[in-house]
């Protein structure tokens, strides 16, 4: 039965409602994503009370969120509030408006709750299990340490994007001496926190600072891939970037690819505390989390439903999600895989090959995802593979281990190979290259002995001959097909291990 949840965030800078959908099998998806930047935190008055007008504003906006989310049927709505409204000193004040007005009970998120479903939603949607988080708001910063997947501590910096603007930078471009005051005045901040100390682990970021960042360093660097979670960049390339944004006037700015216009005139100190954290933790990289405070309380939600605390395993998650909507067979693909860790074994026992640690994993996964392009057309289906796992976010994967699962589910040929890794030049050296190669060439292999998806060769045993290698194919019952498909594409395993391969078929019959 189809479920769906809306989301309000009512932040500092801007309030959002994002509408989540669950379907019968489970599975999540985000429907509709729309913001308005209201910038409460600007509407704050000398006696730290959100003006008439800021109130007027927040209902306003929260009226046409639940016309919006009435067209579309949404049955629940969690709506919540942060720093702007949790630090006012007349919040009971502004709730008791609100819940007047529109009817609406805004549950008032703590500094802990605000930091723990940033938290919450990367252990859940990354592959990263030790690591630091920051999300900077309009009003204040939330910074996180965990490890193995635990929160181990939290903090919330009164400040954030907009007060940060209205403290340190008074012109459209941020002075040195007002960058040299603002980065005194984050080191005192950061100084402040006994446990905040190098560890060794990437920062991840979450929120609209830190997606508009990235979005500026893929431009910058023509990343070719689609999507911007777990995208990482080194810390010496988010030094530069927070540099070329730091330094640019407001004109410049709304220019630049990546950068939403709502942020050209606050993005300045934002990404300037982000930088400086980064460097204060001397952290090898930075990763970018395009799931946060929203998506963490939707996983609160949609886990205890499934009486879960958090996912167990990422990717696996992942992966369940992507086979059921694009409709793979289980069962055709759990065959898929046994045929090729048989043939892989084989090349291994016979020494033609020597394993390397990543290769049974990728080959698996890789098997899981065999031309599901198909779903959308059978004769453009390696193509269309490989668009689906390259422009999906795939939680728990790099961008390398996605391109990776790509190249080998969708593999093709060696010359197609190449063509697609032409963007990335630095990603692959030649051995990763030859494993790419041979684990494609097997998927492919595999793919055509099930031609018909009888799965009628149910064994494979890899021997050798004076003229190469011999694949003896056990089957229930008449392989036709499926031996003229595996002529035609053994050609490609047999380039990848420089070797001929004879298929012979040994009928047992059906029982």
């Amino acid at each position: 039965m189809e479920k769906k949840l809306a989301v309000i965030d009512i932040g500092s800078n801007s309030i959002r409602n994002v509408i989540f959908e669950v379907n019968g099998h489970g599975q999540y998806f985000e429907r509709l994503n729309v913001k308005e930047v209201a910038r409460l935190s600007s509407h704050i008055t000398e006696d730290n009370e959100l003006s008439a007008e800021g109130i007027s504003s927040l209902i306003e906006t929260l009226q046409h969120f639940i016309s919006l989310n009435d067209h579309h049927d949404v049955l629940e709505t969690l709506p919540v509030a942060t720093a702007a409204i949790r630090n006012a000193s007349n919040s009971d004040a502004i709730l008791a408006e609100v819940r007047q007005a529109t009817g609406m009970e805004i549950r008032l998120l703590s500094d802990y709750e605000e930091a723990f479903y940033g938290y919450s939603a990367i252990v859940n949607s990354t592959y990263i299990e030790d690591g630091y988080s920051v999300d900077i708001g309009g009003g204040s910063m939330e910074v996180t340490y965990f490890k193995d997947r635990e929160l181990v501590f939290y903090h919330s910096f009164p400040f954030g994007a907009v007060t940060l603007t209205n403290d340190f930078m008074k012109g459209e471009v941020m002075t040195k001496e007002e960058r040299k005051q603002l980065i005194s005045f984050l080191k005192k901040s950061f100084k402040d926190l006994d446990w905040l100390e190098p560890h060794g682990v990437p920062l991840v970021g979450v929120g609209g600072t830190a997606r508009n960042l990235v979005r500026v360093e893929q431009s910058l660097s023509h990343f070719p891939l689609e999507g911007i979670h777990q995208y990482t960049i080194d810390a010496d390339r988010l030094e530069e970037v927070v540099d070329e944004l730091v330094g640019q006037s407001s004109k410049q700015l709304g220019r630049l690819d990546g950068l939403s216009k709502d942020r050209v005139d606050i993005i300045a100190p934002a990404v300037t505390a982000i930088g400086e954290l980064a460097r204060y933790l001397k952290v090898p990289e930075f990763t970018m989390s395009n799931n946060g405070l929203r998506e963490g309380l939707f996983y609160e939600y949609y886990l205890k439903a499934n009486d879960e605390v958090r996912f167990a395993d990422v990717k696996e998650e992942s992966f369940r999600h992507f086979e059921q909507q694009y409709d793979v067979n289980p069962e055709r693909h759990r065959h898929l895989i046994h045929l090729a860790r048989q043939i892989y074994t084989g090349l291994i026992e016979t020494k033609v090959i020597k394993p390397k640690p990543y290769e049974p994993g990728l080959l698996e996964g890789a098997c899981r995802l065999a031309y599901v392009g198909e779903y959308i057309d059978h004769n453009n289906k390696s193509d269309h593979t490989f668009h689906l796992i390259t422009t999906n976010d795939f939680k728990g994967l790099n961008n390398e281990d996605r391109l990776a699962l790509a190249l080998v589910s969708s593999y093709k040929s060696r010359r197609l190979l190449d063509q697609h890794i032409e963007g990335f030049p630095e990603w692959f050296d030649s051995k990763m290259l030859k494993s790419l190669e041979l684990l494609g060439s097997i998927v492919k292999l595999v793919d055509a002995l099930d031609l018909t998806e009888r799965q009628i060769i149910d064994h494979l045993d890899v021997a050798t001959n004076e003229d190469g290698l011999v694949f003896h194919l056990q089957t229930t019952d008449t392989a036709r097909f499926e031996l003229q498909r595996g002529v035609r594409h053994k050609k490609h395993l047999e380039r990848a291990i420089d070797q001929a391969i004879e298929l012979r078929v040994e009928e047992r019959g059906t029982s």
